[in-house]
């Protein structure tokens, strides 16, 4: 089996310090026009997620409303179901 070899750490000089360079007015302007899409993005997505919420809500009144319907059906369904006063079954036709 090979012998691994252990490296010691060297003390390696870093890297020298750059200057920093003055961008030029383009990079300026180009950064202001990303910022104003990205702007523009997040004002679409909000767009977005305004619509998908109105969309939830009308799902849940609709919801609601259904399962109140359900209930009167379900009421009306149990009083057909009772027994008439008096014992008696209306007459068939």
């Amino acid at each position: 089996m090979p012998r691994q070899e252990i490296r010691e750490p060297r003390d390696t000089p870093a890297p020298p310090l750059r200057e920093p360079q003055p961008r030029a007015p383009m990079a300026v302007q180009q950064a202001i026009e990303e910022v104003n899409h990205i702007i523009e993005t997040l004002r679409a997505t909000l767009d977005d997620m305004e619509a998908v919420l109105e969309t939830l809500e009308l799902a849940e009144r609709q919801k609601i409303g259904d399962e109140q319907e359900i209930e009167t059906l379900r009421r009306g369904l149990r009083q057909l179901h009772r027994p008439r006063e008096g014992g008696q079954h209306p007459p068939r036709h």
